[in-house]
């Protein structure tokens, strides 16, 4: 897979580590408008818009569509390929962070996310699955939104992890039976009633969206891609 490089979204300009930008920007948030996801999810984006830009990482349209393109038909992403350091780039559509769990009437349901709550998702992934996911820069729309209802000039925050290898290409997933068991050992059991959902032991964290085509089959074992989690909150 090849693309043209970019300096913008360059591996060498990336924050190193598997936190980064993102437990930053996340902070920033709370230490700014407040802690507990901040202050509305409107509100929060105002806010990262100036803290991205002061940053000097809020990048062009043209940046984001120097990389290979591999699927713009996900409800939460596009995803584009980085050769020069084998990782997935991500973006979320203008004005939306991705979806969260939450509880609604004693059921685990799924909602929209503002962008605090996407950041410490995808924290969690890395904490919980030991992923290596980064935000890497914002892009700021031009023009009305493509997507009903949001507002023109919408933020999109851009992501990365690193690329996964199917062991097998014909069959990259892993089966429900295949997936139980990688959930189990880390502490997790099914949570009925709810979007292929998973609790933790200590009931601390919710995983929504498990569901097989969210993991990849790997020659080092199972991987996940992109999940729903969310840390409980005591009544």
């Amino acid at each position: 897979m090849n693309h043209e490089d970019n300096d913008s979204i360059a591996a060498s300009r990336r924050p190193r580590g598997p936190k980064g930008l993102g437990e930053h920007a996340a902070r920033a948030i709370e230490q700014s408008l407040g802690p507990s996801q901040g202050g509305g999810a409107l509100e929060e984006e105002s806010f990262l818009k100036d803290w991205l830009s002061e940053q000097g990482r809020l990048i062009s349209e043209a940046d984001w569509v120097s990389l290979k393109l591999i699927s713009n038909s996900s409800a939460e992403h596009e995803v584009r390929y980085r050769e020069s350091d084998h990782r997935a780039v991500k973006k979320t559509l203008p004005g939306t962070f991705g979806n969260t769990p939450r509880r609604d009437s004693g059921a685990w349901v799924v909602r929209p996310a503002t962008p605090s709550e996407y950041l410490h998702r995808m924290a969690l992934q890395n904490e919980v699955f030991g992923d290596e996911i980064i935000l890497e820069a914002g892009i700021i729309g031009q023009g009305p939104s493509m997507i009903i209802g949001q507002q023109p000039d919408g933020l999109s925050l851009v992501i990365s992890q690193p690329w996964l290898n199917a062991a097998d290409e014909e069959r990259p997933y892993p089966s429900e039976e295949q997936l139980a068991p990688y959930l189990k050992e880390r502490g997790f059991e099914q949570l009925f009633a709810s979007f292929y959902g998973w609790i933790n032991d200590d009931q601390s964290l919710v995983v929504l969206d498990a569901k097989p085509d969210n993991f990849i089959l790997t020659a080092k074992g199972i991987l996940p891609i992109d999940l729903l989690i969310t840390e409980i909150t005591p009544p």
